[in-house]
């Protein structure tokens, strides 16, 4: 079962999603064109040519926004389906496929971990690199940016690591325990004959099962914990009560307000 969102992601969805839907709803045109673009690819995913559409300088912003706090989303979603599909495997696993089960979904939840991470940074470097250029808002985003940053790499750098043991040859020997157990006792009971060692290799089993069971919610756990405290952090900034994106000044469709600000800015050299 998918987590409940969290209060600041799914303020971010509504704040985010808003412009599209009110577009969506301004222009049969605009719904047409919609339309006919998503059935090119749909009648044809290897071979359709959808050309590009003018969007305003605030729309696109706005979209790849979207996009990129999106694409955290689906990697939260990832890691509770998961969760789910590791929970009934291991339910139904055959006896003798019991060890390559419980590495391919350690490894399959490690791995939506580190895309998870580089995705989350990625929409940290995307708000800061895009509101750094409005004077209103560079101070906050860089030293906020910076902060969140640093917080994620430190949540998930056990994950991580353990990740990287694994993408190389044996060394996950070295960060999960359960697993090497299953394997050594795989190896002296299918290899050496050691079957008074059954047993403890049932055991085992089922040690490994409510091992891998914990991982799992924590993972998926934190990785919405994470995805919530970027938002909240950035949203004393960047984010209205009414659940609506402050738009930098630079990004926006009316650059009036940004041109009087530049007009009125005093330069450093003349600053008193």
């Amino acid at each position: 079962m998918e987590h409940d969102r969290p209060v600041y992601v799914t303020r971010y969805m509504t704040a985010l999603s808003t412009p599209a839907m009110a577009r969506w709803a301004s222009s049969d045109a605009h719904r047409e064109l919609a339309k006919e673009r998503s059935l090119k690819v749909i009648n044809a995913p290897w071979k359709a040519e959808v050309a590009q559409v003018d969007i305003s300088r605030e729309f696109g912003f706005l979209r790849d926004f979207w996009n990129l706090f999106h694409e955290c989303i689906q990697s939260c979603q990832a890691l509770d389906l998961i969760r789910e599909m590791a929970s009934d495997a291991m339910d139904l696993v055959k006896a003798d496929r019991h060890t390559a089960t419980v590495t391919f979904w350690v490894e399959s939840y490690l791995n939506e971990v580190y895309i998870f991470q580089s995705r989350l940074l990625d929409l940290i470097t995307f708000i800061q690199r895009r509101y750094k250029k409005d004077k209103d808002f560079t101070e906050f985003v860089s030293e906020v940016g910076d902060s969140l940053a640093g917080f994620v790499k430190e949540q998930l750098e056990a994950l991580v690591t353990d990740r990287g043991a694994h993408v190389h040859e044996r060394r996950h020997r070295l960060t999960d325990p359960e697993l090497v157990r299953l394997t050594l006792l795989d190896t002296m009971i299918d290899v050496l004959g050691d079957v008074e060692l059954n047993e403890t290799r049932d055991q085992a089993r089922k040690d490994a099962a409510t091992w891998l069971s914990k991982q799992l919610r924590h993972a998926s756990g934190l990785v919405w914990h994470l995805l919530d405290e970027v938002c909240r952090g950035f949203s004393d900034g960047i984010l209205l009560d009414n659940d609506r994106i402050i738009v930098p000044n630079h990004l926006k469709d009316d650059l009036t307000a940004f041109r009087n600000a530049q007009a009125n800015a005093v330069p450093e050299s003349k600053a008193p």
